[in-house]
């Protein structure tokens, strides 16, 4: 018979996954399980925030390269 070793990390893993489990159905439970975000639904809001950045990014880049006169300063 195998001599069974003890893994440090096991009892870490099981109760960070009990208490994710957990805040999910409370989650659920609170606010509906319609309204929980989704992992998709997060990831296209990081899409549209970096693209809503870069736009405002090349805004201002256009603002600074155009002269002072041309902008009434």
């Amino acid at each position: 018979m195998k001599p069974s070793t003890l893994v440090l990390s096991d009892a870490p893993r099981a109760v960070v996954a009990t208490a994710a489990d957990l805040i999910y159905r409370v989650g659920c439970t609170v606010i509906g399980v319609d309204k929980v975000a989704t992992a998709r639904e997060n990831a296209w809001a990081a899409v549209c925030e970096d693209r809503e950045r870069a736009a405002e990014r090349a805004e201002v880049a256009r603002l600074l390269s155009e002269p002072a006169v041309r902008r009434g300063i």
